[in-house]
């Protein structure tokens, strides 16, 4: 696949997918809450953009898939909590 046409489709679909991207920040925004958003980049780098409540985009970074990766699973961790006292321990 290669040439004017192919180059056009690709172009139409990056398009399609940037529209519908600002439309789920919007959203997110309307509703007045504040989010990170992590777009990848290649195979291992992503950036990643804070936006405030008010639709300000408060901090960008680039950085390496792994590092977000890790911090995605240690917001996770810390979410979920760590587990509560074994059973005969006390709290």
């Amino acid at each position: 696949m290669s040439g004017k046409k192919a180059v056009d489709k690709v172009s139409k679909g990056l398009g399609s997918l940037i529209d519908e991207f600002a439309s789920a920040v919007k959203e997110m925004v309307n509703a007045g809450e504040e989010t990170v958003v992590h777009l990848a980049v290649g195979s291992s780098r992503v950036i990643k953009a804070a936006i405030d409540a008010t639709g300000e985009v408060t901090k960008i970074t680039v950085e390496t898939a792994g590092n977000v990766v890790g911090s995605v699973a240690q917001g996770v961790k810390n979410v979920v909590g760590s587990p509560g006292p074994k059973k005969g321990e006390e709290e």
